[in-house]
């Protein structure tokens, strides 16, 4: 089946058996604990639903033939091995500065904690689509300048393998800017006696 995959997507095992009798019987192991027998015809799939064993482990995993047994009690050692390869999800935690003053550029942090890089996040500023381009960094950050309160929605994280998606919401408070006027004047006697 499909190789390599992601954590929490499918592949198959197909046993196909170049001679002997149907239907066969194929003992397996995995190198993380499992085992079982799989009742198989000739063209390697399972007998019971005509397709090949769908399988979705979260892990590389190795699987390997023990044995096989066909319809007339005849039993043949076997050898072989597969790889199924499987990535891990791509993840990024999001943070920065949750208020700031007009005009003040502040930093919107990725951390990103699983994957391979280099990795690409899709958000959106306030509901328009933006992408943070591939970054090779497992910390990397995006200068933002926001005249507004704006909000910042991570949708997704890919890297060269996988795509996950996430829900992170930023928001950053723009503060405006004090502002005082002087008021007053006017003249006074330099006796002090009108002002």
């Amino acid at each position: 089946g499909p190789n390599p995959i992601c954590v929490g997507d499918a592949s198959e095992l197909f046993f196909p058996v170049l001679s002997g009798t149907e239907p066969f019987n194929v003992d397996w192991i995995d190198d993380n604990g499992g085992n079982g027998t799989y009742n198989v015809d000739a063209t390697g799939n399972i007998v019971s639903t005509g397709l090949p064993q769908p399988i979705s482990p979260i892990i590389t995993t190795t699987y390997s033939l023990i044995s096989v047994a066909d319809a007339k009690g005849c039993t043949n050692t076997l050898n072989g091995t597969a790889i199924l390869v499987v990535n891990e999800l791509p993840f990024v935690d999001v943070s920065g500065t949750t208020e700031m003053c007009d005009g003040e550029v502040t930093q919107i942090y990725f951390d990103f904690t699983a994957g391979n890089g280099p990795w690409t996040v899709d958000y959106n500023v306030n509901g328009t689509p933006q992408v943070f381009p591939p970054t090779f960094n497992i910390f990397d950050s995006l200068a933002i300048s926001p005249s507004t309160t704006t909000v910042y929605t991570i949708n997704s994280v890919s890297d060269a393998n996988c795509s996950s998606l996430i829900t992170d919401v930023v928001t950053i408070s723009v503060n405006p800017l004090p502002e005082a006027t002087i008021s007053g004047g006017g003249s006074l006697c330099d006796d002090g006696s009108t002002t």
